[in-house]
């Protein structure tokens, strides 16, 4: 009992005490705002969609520049263009001086006289500033540069943040005929024309901590007038605590207009402790923003955990930064019923934020409960229930409800989801006669940031000598890449009467193309590494079962061509010199050089021909065997001393006479001349 009170007393004094304590209140665990009030920034002058707006990102900068142009003296004010940002956003707005640099270039004339004006309207205000009469006189091309004043004034979310540029006089001088102009250019790399500001952009909050274990769970809440492009285009986003900087990937949640970015820290010493905390956040070269807090947390023994942070709403696919994914297509055309077919084996590998977003996607199959997005909305639950849902382990209802409806749902699933065009990828599936999609998790079956592959094997019916599209790039562009870069490789094999006939690459040269020819049958290897969405290429082959195209076949008609040419010619040099046409055969390997290296069949059989007729023309102007008197050893007879001989008036070789009878008539055994003995 007297320990009870005890207990009792001290909770007492603790409630009393705990609120007075100035460490426990600054480490309260709630959402602390650490930045900004109002940030100073270069807003560049962009158009987009048709619409002209203000942005703190330069990755928004396209390679071409959007202009006004003035071809004649302006004599009345005229209004150039008007920028606005997509929506104000709420605090105040301090007194300062705006500076808009803008870039012009004159043409056609010596020079031009200006008069401009730029109005920044905040809500019901408006402050206006002109270009200095020093700076009036512009030539060639360069920029100008206005000064606007602005008061202290209060922004809210309805609030207009404009900025328009207006020329109250434009006089050319020395004018070149009707050609003088004058342009003012803006929205590209080069001409970079933007306004220096200082105004409320963005909001930056340090989340209450979530502690799992002896995991603790830090996020960086970002709320902008920029939605996803805050955490997009922002240069770096980084979180510390006690000054040590967290690494990995962290994971990104969208929650309404805002951003929720969360790092886990693995490094709590266990128990009760309070850390410093600190973000940074990078808005754009030379802005840096930053902002600490300190939290206390507790932490306990853990046996396990879940992998990582869990969010309860559906995560990002991309930061901006995107998710590496390798591709592996295995082919393999062979013959069927006087027809071919095509086995088609497609393997991604996914890492990454896309890998994360696929697993937390599984898990909550069916899931009537949380604002999902459509590609994941409209999977079924199927056979899934609610313990399944939600348990942060993919379970194996769940991949089999996933394979599943994967076979009526991929090309959504692909497009929208993954951001991938599947018929470019794994061709038409709609014409195979069958197909099927294979989900492996590669032994980590919990939702965490871990890789996964999915295998698509299709097995399609083809036409002999129609053109077929192999491969062709496949990712969709988007201003936020899903995917940081992708290598692909293909490996395509045919049988002995089945040939790809042709494999043809398009004028890019991002991929490298082997294809090769045996007598077994041909390979083709595609390689390509580093990847990336603009990268743009097509590979087409012509599929066929002809037997000129065979590789077997080929190989054989090749093979006749050769062996009948060049017996042909080693008959008729019998009794000639044969040096020239052993010399010439050389052309052999080089022919089947050809042949293993895939050179179209017409080709191959034109050279063997070709060849075969060198050989036979070499056969008909070879000289004879015996040259200067001497003769050939292998011709040479065996000369039986007790014969008288005769030497052969041609090439002087003896020849023995072996007859009595006259007249007769003997071959020379040197030159085969018909020698005649008629005494």
């Amino acid at each position: 009992m007297q320990r009870q009170a005890l207990l009792i007393l001290s909770c007492f004094l603790f409630a009393i005490i705990l609120p007075s304590n100035p460490l426990i209140e600054q480490s309260s665990a709630e959402d602390v705002t650490v930045c900004c009030d109002s940030t100073e920034a270069d807003l560049y002058l962009l158009s987009s969609e048709g619409s002209s707006i203000l942005s703190p990102f330069e990755d928004l900068l396209s390679e071409t520049p959007t202009s006004a142009s003035f071809e004649s003296a302006l004599t009345s004010p005229e209004q150039i263009e008007k920028w606005a940002l997509p929506s104000g956003w709420s605090g105040i707005l301090p007194e300062d001086t705006w500076s808009l640099e803008l870039y012009y270039e004159v043409s056609g004339a010596g020079g031009a006289n200006l008069d401009l004006s730029a109005t920044v309207t905040v809500g019901g205000s408006t402050f206006t500033g002109y270009l200095d009469n020093a700076s009036s006189f512009v030539s060639g091309s360069g920029t100008v540069t206005i000064d606007i004043p602005v008061e202290s004034v209060t922004v809210s979310g309805t609030s207009e943040v404009s900025l328009t540029l207006s020329a109250g006089r434009v006089v050319f001088i020395v004018p070149q005929g009707q050609d003088a102009k004058i342009e003012f250019l803006w929205g590209s790399e080069a001409e970079d024309s933007r306004v220096s500001a200082n105004l409320p952009l963005i909001d930056l909050s340090l989340q209450e901590p979530v502690v799992e274990g002896d995991l603790v769970y830090f996020g960086l809440r970002i709320e902008s007038p920029f939605g996803m492009e805050a955490l997009v285009f922002s240069d770096s986003i980084t979180l510390s605590v006690n000054g040590i900087l967290l690494g990995g990937d962290p994971t990104e949640v969208s929650e309404g207009d805002a951003i929720l970015v969360i790092w886990t820290w693995e490094g709590a010493a266990g128990g009760v402790e309070t850390v410093d905390v600190s973000m940074e956040y990078v808005l754009q070269p030379g802005v840096k923003l930053t902002g600490l807090t300190v939290f206390e947390v507790e932490t306990f023994d853990s046996t396990g955990g879940s992998g990582g942070y869990y969010p309860l709403n559906e995560p990002l696919r991309s930061s901006g930064r995107g998710s590496p994914l390798s591709i592996t297509i295995d082919l393999e055309l062979e013959s069927e019923d006087n027809g071919l077919r095509l086995s088609r084996s497609s393997t991604l590998q996914i890492s990454g934020e896309m890998a994360f977003w696929m697993r937390w996607g599984m898990d909550h199959m069916g899931d009537e409960a949380i604002p999902l997005s459509p590609v994941l909305k409209n999977f079924q639950a199927g056979s899934v229930s609610d313990d399944d849902r939600g348990s942060r382990v993919i379970e194996s209802i769940e991949v089999n409800q996933f394979e599943g409806y994967m076979e009526s749902y991929y090309i959504t699933y692909f497009q929208l989801g993954l951001g991938i065009e599947s018929e470019e990828l794994l061709g038409d599936l709609s014409d195979a006669d069958t197909f099927a999609i294979t989900l492996d998790l590669m032994g980590e079956e919990r939702v965490t940031n871990a890789p996964l592959s999915l295998r698509i094997d299709s097995l399609t019916p083809v036409q002999s000598g129609v053109s077929y599209n192999l491969l062709r790039s496949f990712i969709k562009a988007q201003p936020s890449p899903l995917w940081s870069g992708y290598d692909i490789s293909v490996s395509g094999s045919s049988s002995l009467m089945t040939s790809f006939s042709t494999v043809e690459l398009d004028v890019s040269d991002v991929l490298e193309v082997d294809y090769l020819r045996f007598p077994w049958g041909e390979m083709v290897t595609i390689r390509g590494d580093g990847l990336t969405q603009s990268d743009e290429f097509s590979i087409t082959t012509k599929p066929t079962s002809s037997p000129l195209h065979a590789p077997l076949s080929l190989t054989i008609i090749v093979g006749i061509i050769l062996s009948g040419g060049l017996w042909l010619a080693f008959t008729m040099v019998r009794q000639k010199n044969r040096y020239p046409l052993l010399i010439e055969t050389i052309l052999i390997p080089i022919v089947f050089v050809m042949l293993f290296f895939a050179y179209p069949p017409l080709f191959v059989l034109f050279s063997s021909t070709g060849v075969a007729f060198a050989w036979l023309a070499t056969a008909l102007v070879s000289p004879k065997l015996i040259d200067n008197g001497i003769r050939n050893p292998t011709k040479a007879p065996n000369i039986v001393t007790s014969f008288p001989t005769i030497n052969c008036p041609q090439c002087g070789v003896p020849n023995p006479v072996t007859s009595d009878e006259r007249p007769i008539r003997l071959e020379c055994t040197g030159c085969g001349r018909i020698i005649k003995i008629v005494a």
